[in-house]
């Protein structure tokens, strides 16, 4: 994919203020707008256009951004004001077009996408009560609406928001970003990515991949379903909070994994599936047997054997 250019200012001089930011050769432009910050925006010409926004929250356990609304609007700023009864949001990211020629059918058709796209991502928890609807627009319409939202996407993910990256893009794309990555260049059959499995008691199975932000234990994998004395608060808290968003469910016994879970560490992981204190290190285990730590501790193949002559 060819580089970007990317156009930032900062309106109040401080990262923690607005930014409005620009791709070149795009028509669109983005605002990042603290609530706080809000109506020292009530000037700006372009908020009162047509265009979608996102209203970004933190959860509460781990003051993490992970709640977001996704709005549209044919005026965005007196929409945004209407907003101020939600308590969950803390910031505003707004879209709208340099050109003023988005209309209702187009940030309508833009507010489906971005909360379809969203959905299937799966990483944050939408606020939205009803699922847009789709509107019916021409072919050409798509066509530049579809470009639109590439671009949207790319700001989103570049102002820090990550609501369209799904925790694991592909089991062909995750990362193990470990030490063992110097396998023989010419071994066609070494996998990209290495899967991780956590067993234990209470018939407690999972499934996890490594990747660049922690550990994904993923969709389908089991969890004990209760948790000896001496687990940590801080797990019983995580695995509460998972069951109450309705990501672990009890079935048959014990707790299935209804969708892809992202954990900060490997011990977090397999606390949470194992229903008690565990060190991920030794509990993931791959299909050779090897544990996590026994990976990440091997010793670097500098100079790979050579090939044999026959």
């Amino acid at each position: 994919m060819p580089g970007k250019a990317i156009s930032m200012f900062l309106l109040d001089g401080s990262a923690d203020g607005r930014v409005v930011c620009e791709l070149l050769n795009w028509t669109g432009k983005a605002y990042k707008i603290p609530r706080h910050l809000l109506r020292t925006s009530s000037e700006r010409v372009d908020l009162y256009r047509a265009g979608v926004y996102f209203l970004f929250g933190r959860d509460e356990t781990t003051n993490e951004i992970a709640i977001t609304y996704v709005g549209e609007a044919e005026e965005i700023y007196p929409r945004l004001q209407q907003h101020q009864d939600k308590e969950f949001w803390n910031e505003a990211l707004i879209f709208v077009s340099k050109d003023e020629n988005l209309n209702k059918a187009h940030i309508k058709f833009l507010e489906h996408t971005i909360h379809q796209a969203a959905m299937t991502a799966g990483r944050y928890r939408l606020e939205n009560s009803n699922t847009p609807n789709r509107p019916a627009i021409s072919e050409v319409e798509m066509a530049v609406m579809s470009e639109f939202f590439d671009q949207l996407r790319l700001l989103t993910g570049a102002l820090g928001y990550k609501v369209f990256e799904p925790l694991v893009a592909s089991r062909t794309q995750a990362v193990f970003d470990r030490k063992e990555e110097q396998q023989p260049a010419s071994s066609a059959e070494v996998p990209t990515v290495r899967e991780f499995h956590i067993s234990g008691a209470r018939r407690a199975e999972a499934c996890a991949i490594i990747t660049a932000e922690g550990v994904v234990v993923l969709e389908g994998s089991f969890a004990a379903a209760d948790e000896v004395e001496s687990t940590p608060d801080s797990t019983r808290r995580l695995r509460a909070k998972l069951v109450e968003e309705g990501a672990l469910v009890l079935q048959d016994s014990r707790y299935r994994f209804e969708r892809d879970v992202l954990f900060a560490t490997p011990s977090s992981a397999a606390s949470v599936v194992l229903g008690r204190s565990a060190n991920g290190r030794i509990e993931l285990v791959d299909e050779a047997g090897r544990t996590l730590k026994e990976l990440e501790e091997a010793p670097r193949l500098v100079n790979p054997p050579a090939a044999a002559d026959y």
